[in-house]
C-alpha cells in the first residue's frame, strides 16, 4: 500500500489550448466506464495519458485527478497520487500542448515530501507547512508564505513569544513535560524545476 501524495495544480497559457486540455480532462472524467480499465476510475491519470497518445505502462501514472476547474485563463486541479506528484503526465501534456505551462504543489507526510515548482509563488505562495500537538487533545495546522508569519501564528497559539526555531524547540520541550506527545512540526516547501 503506497503513502499518498497530494498535489494541486495550475495549468496557464494559450486559452484555446487550455480549454481543449479541459474539455478533454473533463470528457474523460464524465465517461460512465473508465477509457482504460483500471482501478482508479474514470478520472485515473493512466485514461489521459491513453488520450494524449501516450503508454501509460510506460508512464508513472498511479493516481487520478479531482476538483478540475477552468476560469478560462486557468485550470486548475488536484491529484492524488502514490510516494510522489505524477509530473511525468504533465509533462506529456505540455508536449502536447506546447503553450501551456503547470505550476504545483505537492505534501506527502509519510515521506516528507514537501515541494513545489511555484518558485515566485505566483499560484503557490505558501513556503511552508506546520503541524502541532499542543495537548492530548489538541491539534492545529497551518500554511505560510515565510517563517515571520510561522512564528506569529506559533506566539498566537502558545501565547509566548517566538523569534526562531530555538525558541520553537523550547516551547515543544516545556509542553513535553506536561504532554508527551506534544511536537511542532515545522516542513518547508522545497523548490524543484
Amino acid at each position: 500500500m503506497p503513502n499518498w501524495c497530494s498535489t494541486a495544480y495550475a495549468v496557464e497559457g494559450n486559452a484555446k489550448e487550455l480549454k481543449k486540455l479541459y474539455d478533454l480532462m473533463n470528457g474523460l472524467q464524465e465517461r460512465k466506464e473508465p477509457s482504460v480499465p483500471n482501478g482508479f476510475g474514470t478520472a485515473w491519470l493512466g485514461c489521459l495519458v491513453d488520450a494524449l497518445g501516450g503508454t501509460w505502462k510506460e508512464v508513472f501514472c498511479r493516481g487520478n485527478w479531482y476538483n478540475l476547474q477552468f476560469d478560462g485563463n486557468v485550470l486548475t486541479f488536484n491529484t492524488e497520487t502514490a510516494w510522489s506528484p505524477c509530473n511525468e503526465v504533465f509533462d506529456m501534456v505540455c508536449k502536447k500542448y506546447s503553450a501551456l505551462r503547470y505550476f504545483y504543489q505537492s505534501e506527502e507526510p509519510g515521506m516528507g515530501l514537501y515541494c513545489t515548482n511555484d518558485e515566485k509563488g505566483k499560484y503557490f505562495p505558501d513556503r511552508f507547512y506546520v503541524d502541532v500537538c499542543i495537548s492530548e487533545e489538541e491539534y492545529d495546522t497551518g500554511y505560510f508564505p515565510d517563517l515571520q508569519s510561522v512564528y506569529e501564528w506559533l506566539e498566537y497559539i502558545f501565547d509566548v513569544q517566538v523569534r526562531s526555531m530555538q525558541d520553537v524547540n523550547a516551547i515543544v520541550e516545556q509542553r513535553q513535560k506536561e504532554c508527551a506527545e506534544a511536537y511542532c512540526h515545522i516542513h518547508e516547501y522545497q523548490i524543484s524545476e
